[in-house]
């Protein structure tokens, strides 16, 4: 059986790390290249089922980017082939000082020596590029510090939190079960088609890079560095806006968006 991005793995040296966790490190890393969050497939009302011939197809041969059920979906049919034990399961945004439309986060969780690991790749910007260890030390990445904690809350008994200037902040809670393909489907439902829905109304382009963070809306483009410089700069026409996400995005993406704003 063909291992899904073999060739990208033997060229960028994955066979030759030795260490579990390292090798998951190497994956996200990869993924976050690669894949960056974006919700063009909403705007463009694209229904069909999340399944492995459509993820192939839309990320790793159209090179498209896509939301959290997508980017994690590909990433779970990776590391399963590569031999990890992962389950999916689902979390539930906080924002803004309340739950977000139930259960609609995917997410991959892997155990390792009795020890519970959190495996996002799917949530905008703010990755931690590693396996995030639940009640372990917090993990630094290009967009910020994490952490993950057993704590109980009315969406889960553990808690994904970022820390800021102020204090740490929730982000997600989840319970840590397993779903199925079918649940993913039910989160591409209700986030293409909730009234609550962050994704079925307005552009959102995100990526994290080496060196920091970078996201493109209708409006402005946002890039953050890790020193904590930023800059953002407003969009004056449609043109503008495709010009940068010609310059961060692929090709495919570059056209999808197009077809969005003709629409």
């Amino acid at each position: 059986m063909t291992i899904l991005m073999q060739p990208l793995l033997e060229k960028e040296g994955y066979f030759q790390l030795e260490n579990d966790l390292d090798r998951l490190r190497f994956i996200q890393e990869q993924f976050s290249r690669l894949f960056p969050f974006e919700n063009l497939d909403v705007l463009l009302r694209d229904e069909r089922s999340i399944t492995e011939s459509f993820l192939i197809e839309k990320m790793l041969n159209k090179e498209r980017g896509g939301l959290c059920y997508e980017l994690n979906g590909l990433l779970h049919l990776v590391l399963i082939q590569l031999g990890f034990d992962v389950i999916l399961a689902a979390a539930t945004i906080w924002s803004e000082g309340k739950w977000v439309i139930d259960r609609t986060h995917a997410i991959n969780l892997y155990k390792k020596d009795h020890k519970l690991y959190l495996i996002d790749s799917g949530f905008g910007n703010n990755l931690c590029l590693q396996p995030l260890q639940l009640d372990g030390e917090p993990v630094v990445s290009p967009s910020g510090t994490y952490r993950l904690r057993t704590e109980k809350t009315e969406r889960g008994s553990i808690v994904f939190e970022h820390l800021t200037k102020a204090c740490w902040e929730l982000r997600y809670a989840f319970y840590p079960d397993a779903i199925g393909w079918e649940d993913i489907n039910r989160m591409k439902k209700l986030i293409h088609c909730h009234q609550d829905s962050p994704f079925n109304e307005k552009f959102l382009f995100a990526q994290i890079l080496m060196d920091g963070t970078v996201s493109i809306t209708e409006n402005r483009f946002h890039r953050r560095w890790i020193d904590g410089q930023e800059e953002t700069i407003p969009f004056h026409s449609n043109e503008e806006m495709l010009q940068k996400l010609k310059e961060y995005g692929t090709q495919s993406i570059y056209e999808a968006a197009a077809l969005y704003l003709d629409k």
